[in-house]
């Protein structure tokens, strides 16, 4: 984005002198920025921070703010970048219509919305359009905010059985093909299988896309037609799951407002379905976004829901899965309670050692990857280095993204460990794999790994290495 000018803001001074609007300080946000006790050129630096981290290139100063106190309002997705800035801030929720620039006469979107205000399949409906490739700058920041679902919704799924039918829908008049039935839940159910096992076999690249467009196109008309409330609540369930995969696609490709909106989406499909492990299913994915990104307070709460929520329920292998999470948040926090979760999810693999399910699926390779990602919390890289090994050892051969990062993971460690020859080797098994996975984490860690590398580069290794690493980019 160029730098700020009037060009760029709602209700300019052309508008204000030509009597259709007026400008009006901008009363709200001048008393949160004294409460946060920030600048105007503080609340633009962290502005700009938050758009570089979600991709989009923003240069606003004090000037533009003091134009917003004045009453002008910045374009999307500017007025949810600053609420969220002002939340991390001031450590609660602040929602974009708290900021006095939300969208005049209009509804604007609010990401920190909790789940539970509106329709489900209402949600979906909004969101999917706002996520297409041409208005990724409209979605808005990643938002801490969001992620304080508010109890009550936990407390309603408690209180149903998993038998429970939800209200149904109010009646549609059926269209020209009729009801929809379950031939029609069935048929999601397999595209479902299918971009599951495309993502984990080639990278989100070629399904983030494609899966959005039969989630708006297919998915989404079924959900507003005529069917039985039992036939709804399957919908409602399954819908929640191809909701979760995109999301999780978005994650992998680095689009994290996306992500996180689709995931909170998903909660609500599930809430909706009175589905108890796709609610959890959900929250995890809430908690392993967070924790990737560096959020480990909010990362382990969301851990401890999706279980509070869903492991009762689960099959064995996905109590594991949930379990294994939960490891790893507390891990993030230096709780050594993440040994007793690592445990009961050994337990539950030996209970139930094929876990392949489209959604959550878990088996002895994940609870590896787990156990290195807690080994590298506390430090311990040697540990480390030995569950990943036995991670890949474990790792189906069609799981190549999983494998990719794991080598990557792997090659980091043993540097760290000072064996530059093993490092070499396994970030050339790297290599390998990487030309057949198209996914942005597995290209950060291409960049990760020539800053990495790029000291040695005096060993011919390194230099062989660094050489293939300029090939593989320049394709």
């Amino acid at each position: 984005m160029k730098q700020w000018d009037a060009a760029d803001e709602e209700g300019g001074r052309g508008r204000a002198r030509s009597g259709r609007a007026r400008r009006t300080p901008n009363q709200a946000l001048r008393l949160l920025l004294a409460e946060a006790g920030w600048s105007g050129a503080q609340l633009a630096r962290e502005v700009n921070a938050l758009g570089a981290a979600q991709g989009t290139a923003l240069h606003y100063d004090r000037t533009a703010v003091a134009h917003w106190l004045a009453g002008s309002r910045p374009r999307r997705p500017v007025p949810s970048l600053v609420a969220e800035a002002l939340s991390r801030r001031l450590g609660r929720p602040v929602r974009e219509r708290d900021t006095g620039l939300g969208a005049v006469g209009g509804a604007a979107h609010d990401l920190a919305a909790p789940p539970g205000e509106g329709d489900a399949v209402e949600r979906l409906d909004e969101v999917l359009p706002e996520i297409a490739r041409r208005r990724a700058a409209f979605v808005g920041a990643y938002s801490l905010a969001a992620l304080a679902i508010p109890y009550g919704q936990l407390t309603l799924l408690h209180g149903s059985s998993e038998h429970t039918r939800p209200p149904p829908a109010p009646a549609v008049p059926p269209g020209p093909r009729g009801r929809v039935g379950r031939d029609h839940v069935a048929s999601a159910h397999e595209l479902l299988a299918l971009f599951s096992r495309g993502d984990a076999a080639f990278g989100a690249g070629p399904v983030y896309e494609p899966l959005r467009q039969y989630l708006s196109a297919t998915v989404l008309p079924w959900l507003k037609g005529d069917m039985k409330p039992a036939v709804r609540r399957e919908l409602l369930t399954v819908a929640s799951r191809l909701t979760y995969l995109c999301a999780f696609t978005h994650f992998d490709m680095n689009h994290h407002a996306a992500a996180q909106r689709l995931y909170l989406t998903s909660v609500e499909l599930a809430r909706e379905a009175g589905d108890r492990i796709g609610y959890g299913i959900a929250l995890r994915g809430l908690s392993v976004q967070a924790h990737a990104l560096g959020h480990f307070a909010e990362a382990h709460h969301l851990a401890e829901q999706a279980v509070d929520v869903a492991l009762r329920h689960a099959p064995p292998h996905q109590q594991a899965f949930f379990h294994g999470q939960l490891a790893v948040t507390l891990a993030g926090r230096g709780d050594v309670r993440h040994t007793r979760h690592l445990t009961a999810a050994d337990r539950c693999l030996e209970r139930s050692p094929s876990g392949d399910t489209p959604v959550g699926a878990f088996h002895a390779g994940s609870l590896a990857l787990q156990r290195a990602a807690t080994a590298a919390s506390r430090g311990d890289r040697h540990a480390a280095a030995r569950a990943l090994d036995l991670s890949l050892r474990h790792r189906p051969a069609d799981e190549r993204r999983s494998r990719a990062l794991s080598l990557a993971e792997l090659a980091e460690t043993q540097l760290a460990l000072g064996h530059l020859e093993r490092a070499c080797r396994t970030w050339h098994e790297f290599l390998d794999v990487h030309p057949r996975v198209h996914s942005a984490r597995a290209d950060d860690r291409v960049r990760l790994l020539t800053a990495k590398a790029r000291p040695y580069s005096g060993n011919p290794l390194v230099a062989a290495l660094l050489g293939r690493v300029r090939e593989v980019r320049g394709r």
